[in-house]
């Protein structure tokens, strides 16, 4: 078995994006957290509320499969793959017909959702609809972890 020894372990975590049944709105599947850091030093401006000692970081998803939509219905359908940002902007990604029994990959792999407002309660947000309720099942993975940035950079 491989191994990687490392003085401090990964701040990120493999995180599966499952739904079953997708239905005729737009639900999410995947949403980019903010996390809550020990910041006693009161390094960075933005605060926890629930703990002084602690800062708020921006987060990250990175998606690292396609997305897999199988239509398990008996008739070809539509299935509508969505990038809605935290400030609110929606955008299709994708709009795939599946014939019936078939499945298809919808390749966001690659791609990045980010919170970077962290006063806001969302942040962007992949979301998936079908023409027709609960004929796909979704299936990929990501990666969940705080977003990569410039520390101590002095502008």
């Amino acid at each position: 078995m491989p191994r990687i020894t490392c003085k401090t372990p990964s701040t990120g975590r493999t995180i599966m994006l499952r739904l079953v049944d997708v239905g005729t709105t737009a639900t999410t599947i995947a949403e980019a957290p903010d996390f809550s850091v020990p910041d006693t030093s009161s390094t960075f401006a933005a605060r926890d509320p629930s703990d002084s000692g602690r800062a708020i970081r921006p987060g990250e998803v990175s998606l690292l499969t396609p997305i897999f939509a199988r239509n398990k219905g008996t008739a070809t359908a539509v299935l509508t793959v969505e990038f809605l940002s935290e400030a609110g902007d929606r955008s299709s990604f994708a709009v795939v017909s599946v014939p019936a029994g078939e499945t298809a990959a919808i390749p966001v792999q690659g791609q990045s959702l980010v919170k970077r407002v962290l006063a806001g309660t969302n942040g962007d947000r992949l979301q998936v609809k079908s023409g027709t309720a609960d004929v796909f099942d979704i299936h990929g993975a990501a990666d969940e972890r705080v977003s990569s940035e410039h520390i101590g950079v002095v502008t």
